[in-house]
Parts: structure tokens; sequence; C-alpha cells
């Protein structure tokens, strides 16, 4: 099978349904992080009012486990969004490996030690299970 060609490399591409998504879970957060609650947002005082955002949407259960879990579903859904600080995303991201090698337990733990709550984890499960074509 041919892999598909893409810009940035990734095996999925993302378009403008992503986009429209990614806009929702920002204006959802507002200006804290939904996982930590540190401010999304750093001010640089100069001559003028400068606000600079640190912030990233981040998949709870990462877009490609969700696709290989559930066949079929969205991992862009609602549920599965959440809006972080650059660095909670940085920590995830550097623990996803686990449940990429099959070890669920260990990956909830990891995202425990992190500040994400099993409901998080839940909501994310059902909204992705939902979300499979039938």
């Amino acid at each position: 099978m041919k892999k598909p060609h893409t810009r940035s490399g990734r095996k999925y591409p993302r378009r403008a349904l992503w986009i429209e998504r990614r806009d929702a879970a920002f204006a959802r957060a507002g200006d804290r992080c939904e996982v930590s609650g540190e401010p999304l947002f750093r001010v640089i005082e100069h001559e003028d009012f400068k606000r600079v955002w640190r912030r990233a949407v981040d998949h709870v259960i990462p877009e490609r486990a969700a696709r290989k879990l559930f066949v079929g579903c969205d991992p862009h859904c609602e549920g599965n969004l959440l809006c972080v600080s650059t660095s909670t995303h940085g920590r995830k991201t550097s623990v996803e490996w686990k449940i990429f090698r099959g070890d669920y337990i260990g990956f909830i733990a990891e995202l425990k030690c992190i500040g994400y709550t099993q409901e998080m984890v839940d909501r994310a499960l059902k909204a992705l299970s939902d979300s499979v074509k039938k």
C-alpha cells in the first residue's frame, strides 16, 4: 500500500474540519488549561499590550491509537480534545509511547500523574466509541 503524501509528514492529514474543532476547543477553554488550570498566555509588556498564547489542543487518546482501537472513528471528536498548556502537552506526548506499545494501564497511570482525571479519559473513550461509523 502506498504511503499518503502530506507536507507535514503525518500519516493522517488534517484538514479544515480539524481547524474548526481545534478552534472550538480553544473557545471552550477560554484562557486556562483544562488539565492544570494554569494560564494559557503570557503577557509581554512593551509599547503595546501584547498577549502571546502558549496553548495546544491535545487528543486525550492519541489519534493513531484511537484509529487502531476504534476502527472508523473520528479521533477529532469534541470529547477527545482538550485545550492544554504547551508544558502539559509536552509531558503527555512523552508518555504516549505506552499506549502505542499496548500498556493501557501504564498510560492511564501516567496521565493521572500529569493531572488528567479518569472522567476525562472516560469521556474521550465514550466520544470515540460513539463516533464509529456503523
